[in-house]
């Protein structure tokens, strides 16, 4: 391989990378958005209610 093959297909790799985070980021990001959000829904007054009235059937 060349030098110019090699730099061409470097820089093809660093370029497939696209934003901030990678997979394992955007995954994690989501698992903790998701979590944050369930654990919200599930605190709310009216919700609870709901669960407990299901809870004791």
């Amino acid at each position: 391989m060349s030098k110019t093959d090699h730099i061409i297909s470097s820089n093809a790799r660093s370029r497939s990378r696209s934003g901030f985070l990678g997979k394992r980021g955007r995954v994690a990001l989501l698992a903790l958005t998701t979590l944050l959000m369930l654990f919200v829904f599930f605190t709310q007054p009216q919700v609870r209610a709901a669960i407990d009235g299901w809870i004791s059937l």
